[in-house]
């Protein structure tokens, strides 16, 4: 006699299965295999026809410092793909793009495109997926300036990171501090929050009633305090109920908490500028500190560029206008300093503010970078001195469901009562 399986029970051991702790931890964190492809010039007019290299050994750089990533080192990849007949360089097509990953052993490839129009340079890049030959995100930057490109290509490569979240686990939780699986190795450093979940309700597909996915219930958000190879130590920021963290739950990287590289390219592109200024003074003297294996000719001839270049600053109207009105919310923080330190006093600048601030206040994120650059935008209106903005402050302070904007708001509607 055969033996019925009741479907409740079959059900309910995928739940245990989805729910276990043990089954879904893995003991080892393996990094996502990434390859960096030159990027494609199209376009006239670019200092160096070396600018498609120097993006990807940019690109390369800034994600090898987060510690995210296996990326295949460039000279292995150029032999490599040179032995193939493949190309190094330019857009991909889906075929091309599973080729080269198959190759390489790669999940992931970056590739993309330096385009000049007039006195712009555009950058763009596409992650895309060997498995699946699609793409999986898309970004752009754009500048009128060389000496910023740096920057812009680190704050790029900051938002493909936060495409690839890591994910992990709570293995310990005593009081207010938890442990997590996810280490040095994994690319943890400390001041990273996390979100924590609980898994909910099992989704299922209505047609034939597969299971395709589980809910997941936010419980709250954890901030890393130390880092080991294999695990991380975290303060537990915010619960949604008391005890709602527990044992077993699944952490998830907050977008925008990475390192901020940005500070340190923008001191990098100074020493390249000094650097220059002595090259030109005095040609005969060679300096081999600082200088990347394989990067040093491409950079020398960037810098030989960037010093017959006029000197327009980033700080121009027309840049902090554009930096302003971006979608990017480090580059509207950025544009709110400059126009405090540069623009306090300029009406349309304060009107321009004004204007991003009414656009944007009216969302619920934590986001670090998004708070930051509303909470810049108030204090340029707080430091305005000028009362037309009360009522501007006034709504974002009563209206705004974030509780830390509110209390930007307030604290810069008192400097204009």
């Amino acid at each position: 006699m055969k033996k019925f399986i009741s479907p409740l029970l079959i059900v309910s051991i995928i739940l245990l299965l989805f729910q276990s702790p043990v089954s879904a931890v893995s003991s080892d964190f393996k990094k996502i295999k990434i390859a960096v492809l030159d990027f494609q010039l199209e376009g006239q007019g670019f200092e160096t026809q070396d600018m498609g290299v120097i993006v990807a050994e940019w690109f390369t750089t800034a994600i090898v410092k987060s510690g995210r990533f296996e990326v295949i080192e460039r000279g292995l990849l150029k032999k490599l793909l040179d032995e193939q007949k493949l190309s190094m360089s330019g857009i991909v097509d889906a075929n091309t793009a599973t080729k080269i990953g198959k190759f390489l052993g790669a999940q992931t490839i970056i590739s993309g495109s330096v385009m000049k129009l007039q006195n712009i340079i555009e950058i763009n890049a596409r992650i895309i997926n060997v498995e699946t030959a699609s793409i999986i995100a898309a970004e752009n930057v754009k500048s009128s300036t060389t000496v910023r490109l740096q920057d812009l290509v680190v704050q790029m490569s900051d938002k493909i990171i936060t495409n690839f979240p890591l994910e992990g686990y709570i293995v310990n939780k005593s009081g207010s501090k938890v442990t997590i699986d996810l280490g040095k190795m994994a690319g943890v450093k400390e001041g990273m929050d996390f979100s924590v979940y609980k898994e909910g309700k099992v989704i299922k597909h209505p047609k034939t009633g597969a299971i395709i996915d589980v809910q997941r219930i936010e419980t709250g958000i954890i901030k890393i305090t130390s880092v080991r190879d294999k695990v991380a130590e975290a303060e537990i920021l915010k619960e949604e109920s008391p005890d709602s963290i527990s044992y077993g739950q699944l952490v998830s990287s907050v977008a925008g908490n990475l390192e901020p590289l940005v500070q340190k390219t923008q001191t990098a592109d100074k020493d390249l500028e000094r650097a220059v200024s002595s090259s030109s003074g005095n040609s005969s003297k060679k300096s081999d500190s600082g200088v990347i294996a394989g990067g040093a000719a491409l950079f020398s001839k960037l810098s030989s560029s960037i010093s017959s270049i006029s000197s327009k600053t980033s700080d121009s109207p027309d840049d902090v206008t554009n930096m302003l009105r971006s979608s990017n919310f480090k580059d509207k923080e950025e544009a709110a300093k400059i126009i405090a330190k540069h623009y306090k006093n300029d009406e349309k600048f304060l009107d321009m503010v004004n204007e991003e601030l009414l656009q944007g206040y009216n969302s619920s994120s934590n986001d670090r970078d998004y708070l930051n650059a509303m909470a810049g935008l108030c204090g340029v209106l707080g430091a305005s001195g000028q009362a037309k903005y009360i009522s501007t402050l006034e709504t974002v302070s009563n209206s705004t469901p974030n509780r830390k904007l509110q209390k930007y708001a307030l604290k810069n509607l008192k400097r204009l009562r």
